[in-house]
């Protein structure tokens, strides 16, 4: 198997991490119990849901600073 070769000389750009007040959102798959998936965010394990009880997808989080 071949190893992995950087196509050009410049290093990947860094990765930033979405934060609420200094606690990391993390991606999760909320799946409904009609089949439906969203990918939405946790914070602190539990999922960020709107006023009417749906999941956030995680593109529509906002965030407070990048980690």
């Amino acid at each position: 198997m071949p190893g992995y070769k950087v196509a050009n000389k410049q290093a990947k750009p860094k990765n930033w991490k979405r934060a609420i007040n200094g606690v990391e959102i993390r991606p999760c798959l909320f799946v409904h119990s009609g089949g439906r998936r969203v990918m939405g965010g946790s914070v602190n394990g539990e999922v960020v849901m709107d006023e009417s009880g749906n999941p956030v997808p995680f593109h529509a989080i906002q965030h407070t600073e990048l980690l």
